[in-house]
């Protein structure tokens, strides 16, 4: 019996080792993630600056992806670049569109960004408050202000999320998961 209790000790041992080896491997990749998805919004703002006069648009691609533009939050302090699709392989990179149509156009513009523990993507975005600020960026450098007009959680499969709340305006929705994935943090917000 004393035989038995030893090999179930080491056997959660091992098991616990091998979890906190699993955590930690997800977490650095977190942070890789973070840290490359950042350097490449420095190097499109640092590109914006050499096309300044020229009023060129920056292309830029990451991953795989295309960038649209840049989305930054002064509050919680992320920018990072918006990819041009959201799948399981995207999502992981950085902030991606969900839906809308171009950045900064008439209409609702829609991003989704991972909930990571760790703070980064949309990781912090549940400090945010009514009046906050979120500013995009699109390729063109042309960035436009927008204040949060509302904050919620609803369903995964609410697509009510997609539309715009004022026609004719300009909109942009955050969506992270929330509740250990049960629901989706929705975070609105309209130009200034």
């Amino acid at each position: 019996m004393k035989k038995l209790i030893n090999i179930l000790i080491i056997i959660l041992v091992i098991s616990a080792i091998i979890l906190l080896g699993v955590i930690v491997y997800r977490y650095s990749q977190y942070q890789k993630n973070s840290q490359e998805a950042v350097a490449v919004a420095e190097k499109i703002e640092e590109e914006f600056e050499q096309t300044l006069e020229t009023n060129n648009k920056v292309e830029m691609e990451y991953k795989g992806y295309q960038v649209v533009g840049i989305i930054e939050i002064p509050k919680i302090n992320i920018k990072y670049p918006i990819l041009s699709e959201t799948n399981e392989d995207s999502i992981q990179y950085s902030i991606t569109k969900f839906a809308g149509e171009d950045i900064n156009s008439i209409g609702n513009f829609v991003v989704a960004g991972h909930n990571y523990l760790d703070g980064s993507m949309f990781g912090k975005v549940k400090q945010l408050e009514i009046g906050d600020e979120i500013k995009l960026t699109d390729l063109y450098n042309n960035t436009i202000s927008y204040e949060i007009f509302d904050i919620y959680s609803v369903n995964p499969n609410d697509t009510s999320v997609i539309k715009s709340v004022k026609e004719d305006s300009r909109e942009v929705t955050l969506i992270t998961c929330t509740k250990g994935h049960i629901e989706r943090l929705i975070t609105r917000a309209r130009e200034i």
